[in-house]
This record gives C-alpha cells, structure tokens and sequence, in this order.
C-alpha cells in the first residue's frame, strides 16, 4: 500500500531503515494495515489515517524502535506535533494541532498499538494511561438554513463556473449531500447503476462504506430535481461513477470535491466543512420524524451511540417547543 507523505518532506529519509528493530516496527506496521485491508475490517479513509498517523510518529523519531516505547515517548511525540512545521499554501508555518486532530492521532495510532499487544510484540501499551483531550462541541456542526440559502445562492448564482454542466454537477452534489448525509467517499463512489430515479432510491455500495453495510437512502423530492437535471447533462459521458470531471470522461475527483467546498468556504465566510452537510442531515431528520433508529439505518452507523453525537446541533428552541408539546392527560 502506498503511504501518505507530504510533498514538503522527504520520502526517502522516512522510509530508509537504520536498524533492524526500526525496520521492524515498520513491518509489523505494514502487516497491521494489511490485517485490516484483507479483513476489511475499515474504510479507505481510515486505513489512510492509519498509514498517515504512524508516518507523523516517524517524522518525530525516524528511528524509533519497539523498546523505545514508554507514555514519556508518546506525550513528547504529542508535543512534537503542537510545534511540527506544516506546509501551507507555499509556505512552512508552524500551526498547533486542535484538540480534535491529537484525538484522532491518539485513536488510530492506539489501535495499532493494542493489536500489537494482542499478538505480544509487547508487554504494554504507552497509550494506556494517556488520556484523550477534552473536546468541547458547543459549536453547531449544522448549518442553520439562512447558512444554507447563502450556500444555495453561492453555488447557483454567485459563483461564475467554466460550464453550465460544471454548475449543475455542483449544484447536484451540494443538494445531495444535503439531502443524503452520505460521507465523503460514499458520495465519490456512487454510480450510476445506484441511483434509481423511478423508485426514488439511492444505493450506498457496502464496499465503499464505512460500516461495509449497503444501505438504500429514499430520495427526497427536493433533491430529485437537480439530480435530474445533471443527469440530463452528463447523458454524454460513459463513465459508470455518478460525479465525472468536466473535461475527461473519468469519476470526480476528492480533490475536485475539496476544491468546491474550499471555494464556498471562502465565497460564503461560512465553514463548509463537508461533513457538515451530513450533521446537518442528521439534525434535520431528527427534528422532523423524531425516528432515532430510521436515522441511524440512513447514517450506516453501527450503533446509536454514534447517531447520538450527531445530534448535539439540535437548538434549544426546538426542545422548548417540544416541551410544550407535551401532555399528562392520563395522569392529570
């Protein structure tokens, strides 16, 4: 599996092995990504964040070694990353990590370690007694709707795109993710064979989802519109992915994907984080049926813990109004 490297660093310095011990260390880690691959037991996505977050370990000590592991190494290597010189725009600026990001790290570099504890490789797990940052979500992850029309009206008309097929596409995708919650791959890995207008269904492919579970999303009517109405425009292309570049007959890309949300990030002031449109979804379903397990079927989630998180966006205005929908009629 190809690693994830910065181009700002040098490749052949981090995979260069001084010691038999570091190159260990490396093998067990390429066998633990391999594990996980042909057990398909993660995404693309976290077998990425896996491959990254082990080579960030690397850069803070290139020759680290399996005995040099201790809870002294692994909160020196968390300090490292507050002060690690990142690459931004054409510049090197030192940026310190958000809590969010050292909680990711900590995760998938824990898992690593846990399952080499499973297998004895060694005795303990440095990240045992290393507590994950507290995070605080008082910010709303959802758009609230007059964010949403600025989106809207950014994308439809403010906005000046190379093509009228370019602006339905991306039209298109904003409403779809509005309308379908669907995670960044999930979203790059539809086709065609997946969206069935006349039922009004769209197939999320197990392979490419996160939870590896294919689900079927109703298609809401407000998205079914411009979805029909990019396809109309994208009859010509041959490719079997739903989203095509504008130029080549080849799928749309993750980074065509970062471009648009960058651009309406940058147009609109608001922070249009992709997954923001699925929190939005969530938080709108929820409002609207009150179905906690129809909207963890429609997420892929495995269990409702996790659907849980993605309602902490819900207003307080809303639970007022439904407090006062409340009725004792059988007891008062």
């Amino acid at each position: 599996m190809q690693e994830v490297i910065p181009k700002h660093q040098n490749k052949n310095s981090f995979l260069k092995a001084t010691t038999r011990e570091e190159q260990s260390l490396r093998s067990l880690h390429e066998l633990f990504i391999k594990f996980k691959i042909y057990g398909s037991l993660k995404s693309n996505a976290t077998i990425r964040n896996y491959t990254y977050n082990f080579y960030l370990l690397l850069c803070f000590k290139p020759q680290l070694t399996l005995t040099d592991l201790s809870e002294e190494t692994i909160i020196n290597f968390f300090a490292f990353l507050n002060n690690r010189e990142r690459k931004v725009g054409k510049k090197l600026v030192v940026r310190t990590y958000k809590k969010s990001s050292i909680a990711i790290v900590r995760c998938s570099l824990n898992c690593f370690f846990e399952w080499l504890l499973e297998r004895k490789y060694i005795s303990s797990n440095p990240f045992k007694n290393i507590p994950f940052p507290s995070i605080s979500y008082s910010d709303p992850r959802a758009f609230s709707s007059k964010e949403f029309e600025k989106i809207c009206f950014a994308v439809n008309t403010k906005l000046e795109w190379s093509s009228l097929f370019v602006k339905k596409r991306n039209i298109a995708i904003i409403m779809f993710l509005m309308f379908t919650g669907v995670r960044k791959e999930e979203l790059l890995n539809v086709k065609i064979s997946d969206i069935d207008i006349s039922r009004k269904i769209i197939c999320i492919n197990g392979e490419t989802s996160k939870s590896k579970r294919t689900r079927l999303i109703p298609m809401s009517f407000k998205l079914i519109p411009y979805l029909q109405d990019y396809l109309n425009y994208r009859s010509k292309f041959a490719c079997q992915y739903l989203w095509v570049s504008s130029t080549l007959d080849r799928p749309f890309t993750e980074y065509g994907v970062k471009y648009l949300i960058n651009l309406l990030s940058c147009t609109t002031r608001i922070n249009c984080h992709l997954h923001r449109f699925r929190h939005t979804f969530a938080t709108n379903y929820y409002m609207q049926s009150h179905d906690i397990i129809g909207l963890k079927k429609l997420m892929g989630h495995k269990n409702l813990r996790m659907t849980m998180s993605y309602l902490r966006s819900i207003p307080d205005t809303h639970i007022a109004e439904q407090m006062n929908k409340l009725t004792m009629n059988e007891f008062i």
